[in-house]
């Protein structure tokens, strides 16, 4: 029997510039113990001193001026 791939995703990559957000990458742990990256840009264009990792979450970041 073949087991079912399955990978969730466990970080991010964002560049700001000029109070805009760019979502970078998303880096996915399967449960085959691999790691995989999809790039949401053309890594070749990326200025990678400008990339934030931050961990995945599905929380909403609410701001108190909202």
């Amino acid at each position: 029997m073949i087991k079912k791939q399955i990978g969730w995703p466990f970080q991010e990559g964002y560049s700001v510039a000029d109070q805009t957000e760019v979502h970078i990458f998303t880096d996915y742990r399967w449960n085959d113990g691999s790691v995989s990256r999809r790039w949401h840009v053309d890594p070749n264009e990326v200025e990678y001193r400008s990339v934030q990792v931050r961990q995945f979450s599905l929380e909403t970041h609410v701001h108190p001026d909202q």
